[in-house]
């Protein structure tokens, strides 16, 4: 469980939660079990209806990740 943990959390010392990776790791999950309803002829899914969760899942998680990758540690912007 603590590794879940530690990917939604944002920031380890403050131990908030980050929105966007919660949204986008329950997305990708989404897309993940409708891919596999589809691909057991369960439901059959529309590739569009596939693209955009992914798109949007992944969206989520990579404005998380930029977002660290463009912030130091005390709030200042890297060039």
């Amino acid at each position: 469980m603590k590794f879940i943990s530690d990917i939604l959390t944002e920031d380890l010392k403050d131990k908030k939660y980050s929105s966007k990776k919660t949204v986008g790791v329950i997305g990708s999950a989404i897309c993940f079990l409708l891919v596999i309803m589809d691909g057991f002829h369960f439901y059959e899914i529309d590739g569009t209806m596939l693209d955009s969760l992914l798109i949007f899942s992944a969206s989520m998680l990579g404005i998380s990740v930029l977002r660290k990758v463009n912030f130091t540690g005390n709030g200042k912007t890297t060039k």
